[in-house]
């Protein structure tokens, strides 16, 4: 599965269910950031969790929620491997956070790992973008309070979603949406320095030409997954989530700034092989694979770099 759910899945590729996703933060009852004993309730797709106190051994069984939980402090006993190859699944965005730490690291190729989970003896399970059903739920709900998606998007929902979710799991509400603030306020930011965004249209694309030379297709980034641009100033480009094949060049070509999420040389030299794509070439930034990571995962410790990093490129092509 985790071929399947590159990062593909990101740029919702792979089938997620259509529903709009809920919001994790269903209760009024608060609890100070230093994580006081007490309990606290999570609602989410099955129902709802409840975590008595601030948990000392939580797995990651979803692919991004380890970056949720060192932002806050929480280092977790195992985590899940996504894409990148990064050592114990943990980016480098967030490998000072995870300090001397050795974690399990899980994978999803035969889906969610639940005896090897029950081995580890957690105190709180966080399967947020791991695709739970209501019978793996049950399974992991009888080794420890689980946390899976809030609504109908089984990977990839709403970055804030998950992110709430999880700081609320861990007893930390106040603490993560400080950390949300925060992400906001560096785009912002960049919006403030960079007038000259406003009204240039971007598109956010996969790294990747998908399918054969005369069949393929582009992959869009669409919905929450851009509103990181549209936070810089920019106007996002309202295109299907798919471009096929004889309407890449008409489609490209209503963009100012096309940001193609490449992790290598090799990606971007394989993208302008297609002529419909190099001749848009002086509209294009082309990510490092660290770029293309924080983007993807797009939590509070990897927009940070998007909003420090992805800017200058942006204005090399719009300024």
């Amino acid at each position: 599965m985790r071929d399947q759910w590159s990062r593909r899945g990101f740029f919702g590729l792979c089938g997620t269910a259509g529903a709009a996703a809920l919001s994790a933060a269903c209760t009024s009852e608060r609890h100070d950031d230093r994580g006081a004993p007490g309990p606290v309730t999570i609602a989410h797709l099955f129902g709802e969790t409840t975590v008595g106190e601030p948990p000392k051994r939580v797995v990651c069984a979803g692919y991004t929620g380890q970056d949720d939980l060192l932002a806050l402090g929480v280092v977790p006993i195992a985590v899940t491997a996504w894409f990148g190859d990064q050592p114990y699944a943990v980016w480098p965005w967030a490998q000072q956070r995870l300090g001397p730490a050795k974690p399990a690291v899980l994978d999803l190729d035969n889906g969610i790992a639940v005896k090897q989970i029950a081995d580890l003896k957690p105190d709180l399970i966080i399967a947020t973008n791991a695709g739970v059903d209501a019978e793996t739920y049950q399974k992991l709900s009888a080794i420890a309070p689980t946390v899976p998606q809030s609504g109908g998007e089984a990977f990839f929902e709403p970055w804030k979603t998950q992110a709430t979710a999880i700081g609320k799991a861990v007893h930390q509400p106040q603490q993560m949406r400080s950390l949300i603030d925060g992400v906001d306020a560096k785009f912002a930011d960049v919006a403030a320095a960079h007038p000259d965004f406003t009204g240039k249209k971007a598109l956010l694309l996969a790294g990747r030409r998908e399918g054969g030379p005369e069949h393929g297709f582009v992959a869009a980034a669409t919905g929450w997954r851009t509103e990181f641009l549209a936070q810089m100033g920019l106007t996002v480009a309202d295109v299907p989530a798919v471009i096929e094949h004889d309407r890449i060049g008409s489609t490209l070509g209503g963009a100012d700034v096309l940001i193609w999420t490449t992790e290598s040389d090799d990606e971007r030299r394989a993208l302008l092989d297609d002529p419909d794509i190099a001749a848009f070439e002086s509209r294009s930034v082309f990510t490092t694979k660290d770029q293309a990571g924080a983007i993807a995962f797009a939590s509070p410790l990897s927009y940070p770099l998007v909003a420090e990093q992805l800017p200058g490129p942006i204005a090399g092509i719009v300024g």
